[in-house]
């Protein structure tokens, strides 16, 4: 589920982000599930995955709840964030064929370049935002006039001495130099009063071909963290992971909150051992897959 609804996206011009919040919202959209989810996101997997410290982690999880972009819901040592409107299981293939689902595709090697790191962040969000509308156009060619183009992102002073505001809140003298820096993404030409921005070939490539296959896997691993499973097989994670795949859409139907299946998985394996102290903590596939039918799905 590595995309943002275009009207989530859209909001963000208005909320005043760091380059860290941005990031930080990148990322969330490569582990989320269909509701918009990230479960089980504990700081260390936001700091290996983004290079952002400990206490970049906080500030950016705190300050992000306070412009609504996001839902905390504190675990014991991690957190379920939620990308606020970023809830997918609504749509069906229908929709996404008939293209009425409209969103922006985060999982570019755009986002995981390394001179990434080195835009300020309107940059980041005027980058993103090349790059959704290249992408839906004909060639990945972006036609816009001048004019246009810079009424559009960059601030303008009125007549009357007001400030008509564009989406960055920029100059336009700082928009044409952030256009510079885009270059490493974007062929970015001017004829006739007319800017043609082309997205590169090699940022039109996906950065990882199996989504859902990683999103599982991850749910996979943050069930065993949460259930103190230190060592698993995996061919048994593997078989689970393809288990939720098949049944992806009764579960969201059902709203099934999937790490407590894997928590009734231990105490069931359990039963006759009164300590948690003793109890033996695995995956198993088949109990997994009978619990998740007879007391989640057919009840």
């Amino acid at each position: 589920m590595q995309k943002i609804k275009l009207e989530v996206f859209q909001t963000l011009f208005t909320k005043k982000l760091t380059g860290n919040e941005i990031d930080f919202i990148l990322t969330l959209s490569h582990m989320q599930d269909e509701r918009g989810c990230v479960c089980g996101l504990h700081y260390k997997e936001m700091m290996e995955k983004t290079g952002m410290s400990a206490q970049a982690f906080y500030d950016c999880k705190k300050s992000l709840q306070e412009k609504k972009v996001i839902e905390v819901r504190p675990g014991k040592q991690d957190y379920d964030i939620f990308l606020v409107g970023n809830d997918f299981t609504r749509y069906t293939k229908q929709d996404y064929s008939e293209q009425k689902v409209k969103y922006v595709k985060t999982n570019s090697k755009l986002f995981a370049d390394l001179n990434w790191k080195l835009l300020k962040p309107a940059q980041k969000l005027l980058a993103m935002d090349l790059y959704h509308i290249s992408r839906a156009s004909k060639g990945r060619t972006y036609r816009i006039g001048r004019q246009n183009f810079l009424e559009k992102y960059a601030d303008r002073k009125n007549p009357d001495g007001s400030i008509r505001r564009g989406k960055l809140g920029i100059s336009e003298r700082t928009l044409q130099k952030y256009l510079k820096m885009l270059k490493l993404y974007f062929y970015i030409g001017i004829k006739e009063g007319m800017y043609y921005i082309t997205l590169r070939s090699k940022f039109a490539e996906e950065a990882v071909t199996s989504e859902n296959n990683q999103t599982y896997d991850r749910l996979v691993q943050v069930a065993c963290r949460r259930n103190r499973i230190d060592a698993y097989d995996p061919k048994e994670a593997r078989q689970i992971r393809d288990v939720l795949l098949y049944y992806r859409k009764a579960l969201q139907e059902k709203n099934v909150y999937i790490l407590d299946i894997f928590t009734r998985m231990i105490e069931t394996i359990n039963v006759n051992r009164i300590r948690p102290a003793k109890w033996k903590r695995y995956l198993k596939k088949s109990l997994f897959h009978k619990i998740l039918r007879e007391d989640y799905l057919f009840a």
